[in-house]
């Protein structure tokens, strides 16, 4: 088995991220590291970026990931820049926003960064469809997660059970089982 970090402080996420890369040859170990993020409306470049960063204070092999909500109705707002909405504004401050929007498809796009000491990050790609609710759910999650509701669910995120949250992401992280795919034979 090889090991390969995984540069996140997000228990579910990390929890998530292992079950999505399967029974690869692959251990992912979790690292929380302070790495700052540049300013960019794509989370490629975003994950990309904070990867080379990681190698360069770690000297190892590494993963850093990238999620942006763009919600269309809103030109893609909040794109990468969910951690500082979730920060500032309420799910209802959301809403607000929302106020005479008929369209309200979120594109998620999730970006893995692959990098290592001598090596240029590397970017997988994932997307999926979710739909802004009319009112929030439950509010002990982040409030992005309190009115999306992911595509064929009828209810928003905060509602799901975790369990089923993991095995949804477990099965639409296809871009975690291309990066295990081509990690392999780097490491």
């Amino acid at each position: 088995m090889k090991e390969l970090l995984f540069i996140t402080g997000n228990a579910h996420k990390f929890e998530s991220a292992k079950r999505s890369i399967g029974s690869s040859e692959l251990t992912l170990l979790q690292k929380k590291l302070d790495l700052p993020e540049i300013q960019s409306k794509e989370v490629e470049e975003v994950a990309s970026f904070s990867a080379k960063l990681a190698v360069q204070e770690l000297g190892v092999p590494l993963i850093v990931g990238d999620v942006g909500y763009y919600i269309e109705a809103l030109g893609g707002f909040p794109g990468p820049f969910v951690k500082y909405i979730n920060d500032w504004l309420t799910a209802e401050d959301i809403l607000q926003l929302m106020i005479g929007k008929e369209n309200r498809k979120v594109v998620i796009k999730e970006a893995l960064a692959f990098c290592a000491p001598g090596i240029e990050p590397v970017v997988f790609v994932n997307e999926r469809i979710c739909t802004l609710a009319n009112k929030a759910g439950k509010t002990d999650w982040a409030p992005i997660n309190e009115i999306l509701i992911p595509e064929g669910f009828d209810r928003v995120e905060s509602e799901i059970p975790r369990e089923t949250m993991l095995a949804y992401h477990e099965a639409n992280g296809k871009h975690w089982k291309a990066l295990a795919e081509y990690v392999a034979g780097k490491i």
